[in-house]
């Protein structure tokens, strides 16, 4: 069936019906509307009136096969016809079966599912699992993170953005520590003479807060909300020895570089570190339908065996979203993506720190396979943010006073879809892991157009 194309008095009549009956997310922009998608296919999609967009962060970061994969669903479709829904007090077979093959394929003794609908549900099961088993409150992660939107994801993750709303409740039994951000070190030190003091100042708070008091350290194993932070050699394996020394649980957040994203099959994989929970989503069913999942080694869920686990949501284990995800894995396996998304992560972060040569505003690029951060800034030699300081939040949104605003809003009118947040100069590049070279060239092209036109406007350096 072909997608139907509206007319521009059917288009503003569908802007205002989405302002008069949608909640809008984050902050609002005046003025500003996001397209009203129709359909897409592999790296691109449509917008109700027929424009064409290329997308580099393949939708939230989450479709990892690219839209449209008639093989998922079909899958989808046959699940559809034999059972889309049973209540979380009973088993169902795909539920089994997924939790069966995340058992096989994830390092280490990773063995035991609860599933939930979404990477903030997964990241919520982890933390109570966490303080559940060690009967201590307190749970340590990044500054700078991002795990949810939730009242407890949200006061897990250090996000300033995130969490300085009037108002808002924030847990205080949970804190944070600065990430291995060597970019921008907030301890002033280089790697490696810095003989990894991030990874100690982990083990000094949790001395600090009290061993007894500290249920978990949760992160991502690469700390995407920071701008694709990839740590050092070293670090993770650091702080898995502190977690085994302290008893403290060690959680990764893999819920944006789970599933082939950074060129293997789960990130913690670059460093041979295993930890005892991990979260999953976003590639888990590559969008086609929500679904998140948590993840426990074999002595925690022993634990739960027997004392059980006081949790549950209705679409817990849905049969649908089980279904699909199975067939996505199939996929990812098939295809080889995480060996496609180590190949084509190599040759766009080539291309772009060939860009960086030639672009004085590109200050730093990092990532693994197709998990990509560009950070803009207004001068190189001293990482000067780019965008301004003092600007207000509602500044910090308005394309003619932030740069990052205007180079979103350009690469959007010239049909790019770029990861950005208005109040750092980082961009994320994550697309599809089907993407192609001719593709990536395509974006790159554009993006360099953008950066060229940002840097005119706003007087940066060219």
């Amino acid at each position: 069936m072909s997608p139907r194309f509206y007319s521009k008095d059917e288009v503003d009549a569908l802007q205002a019906d989405a302002k008069a009956y949608i909640m809008q997310r984050w902050e609002p922009r005046p003025g500003h509307e996001p397209p009203v998608i129709t359909h897409g296919e592999g790296v691109y999609f449509w917008d109700v009136s027929g424009k064409k967009y290329l997308d580099l962060i393949s939708q939230l970061y989450n479709v990892h096969i690219g839209l449209g994969n008639k093989e998922i669903v079909e899958a989808a479709k046959k699940q559809f016809d034999e059972m889309a829904y049973a209540s979380p007090s009973y088993f169902n077979v795909p539920q089994i079966q997924l939790a069966k093959r995340l058992a096989q394929i994830t390092p280490g003794d990773l063995c035991k599912t609860f599933f939930g609908n979404s990477g903030a549900e997964a990241n919520e099961v982890a933390m109570k699992v966490a303080q559940l088993y060690r009967g201590a409150p307190k749970i340590i992660g990044f500054w700078d993170a991002y795990h949810g939107s939730t009242a407890a994801t949200v006061s897990i993750g250090g996000s300033a953005r995130n969490r300085q709303f009037p108002g808002l409740s924030i847990m205080e039994e949970f804190k944070h520590v600065p990430s291995p951000y060597c970019y921008r070190c907030p301890f002033k030190h280089t790697y490696p003479e810095c003989d990894l003091l991030c990874a100690e100042f982990v083990r000094y708070t949790i001395e600090k807060e009290g061993t007894k008091s500290v249920a978990a350290f949760m992160a991502e194993p690469i700390c995407s909300w920071a701008g694709q932070v990839v740590p050092p050699d070293g670090y993770w394996q650091r702080i898995r020895k502190i977690c085994d020394e302290t008893g403290v649980l060690m959680i990764f957040d893999e819920v944006m570089t789970g599933f082939a994203r950074t060129g293997k099959m789960f990130a913690c994989e670059h460093w041979n570190v295993v930890p005892d929970i991990a979260t999953y989503a976003k590639g888990i069913t590559s969008g086609y339908v929500p679904l998140g999942a948590c993840i426990v080694n074999k002595k925690i869920g022993d634990h739960f065996d027997v004392k059980g686990f006081p949790h549950s949501y209705t679409y817990s284990g849905h049969a649908l979203a089980c279904a699909t995800s199975l067939a996505v894995i199939d996929y990812y396996y098939k295809e080889k993506l995480a060996d496609r998304a180590a190949e084509m992560g190599n040759y766009m972060m080539g291309e772009l720190r060939a860009m960086q040569e030639r672009q004085k505003v590109i200050g730093d690029v990092r990532g693994l396979g197709l998990f990509m951060g560009v950070e803009l800034v207004a001068n190189q030699e001293t990482k000067e943010d780019i965008v301004p300081k003092g600007l207000t939040p509602d500044e910090k949104l308005d394309a003619e006073k932030n740069p990052m605003a205007y180079l979103a809003d350009r690469a959007k009118e010239k049909g790019l879809i770029l990861g950005t947040s208005p109040g750092t100069g980082i961009l994320r590049m994550m697309p599809a892991l089907i993407i192609t070279k001719e593709q990536v060239d395509e974006g790159l092209k554009l993006f360099e157009e953008v950066i060229a036109e940002t840097c005119r406007k706003f007087g940066l350096p060219k």
